[in-house]
């Protein structure tokens, strides 16, 4: 891998461009690894606060008007709405998935094409989430597999 930095004295703000052959797995990790940087979500489990680092988040569900996080060992209760952790973690590894569900794509371990339009990702924590048709063909660009 090739590494190059470019000090632009009239920039507003720091940019970071990657260039590759092919999105790769780790590629994918880095940027959301990079993305993530500093940032983390209070979430409440069992009456205790607690600190979530966004890339062990497995993937965020709205339930009943209550937002849930899941990770490997916990679910966690948030004090966010669903479209404000969408637009909080844009920048990384998320993705919405329905009108009820955001998933981190670098926890999805297979995927399979349902009826309708629709897909099952399984997480590595063995869960499955559905990512509806109106989600599909942006999930599958997001992967770089869509067919143009």
């Amino acid at each position: 891998m090739k590494v190059t930095i470019e000090e632009v004295e009239d920039l507003k703000e720091t940019e970071i461009s990657i260039r590759c052959k092919h999105i790769t797995p780790e590629l994918l990790n880095f940027i959301n690894d990079l993305a993530c940087h500093n940032q983390k979500i209070v979430g409440v489990d069992q009456q205790e606060s607690f600190l979530i680092e966004p890339n062990d988040i497995y993937y965020i569900e709205s339930v009943d008007d209550k937002v849930f996080a899941y990770t490997k060992d916990r679910v966690y209760l948030l004090s966010f709405k669903l479209y404000e952790l969408e637009k909080k973690l844009s920048a990384t590894y998320f993705f919405r998935a329905s009108k009820s569900v955001i998933v981190n794509l670098a926890h999805i371990v297979s995927l399979k094409t349902l009826f309708n339009g629709r897909m099952q990702v399984t997480m590595k924590s063995g869960d499955y989430v559905i990512i509806t048709r109106s989600y599909v063909g942006e999930f599958k660009e997001k992967l770089g597999v869509h067919k143009k």
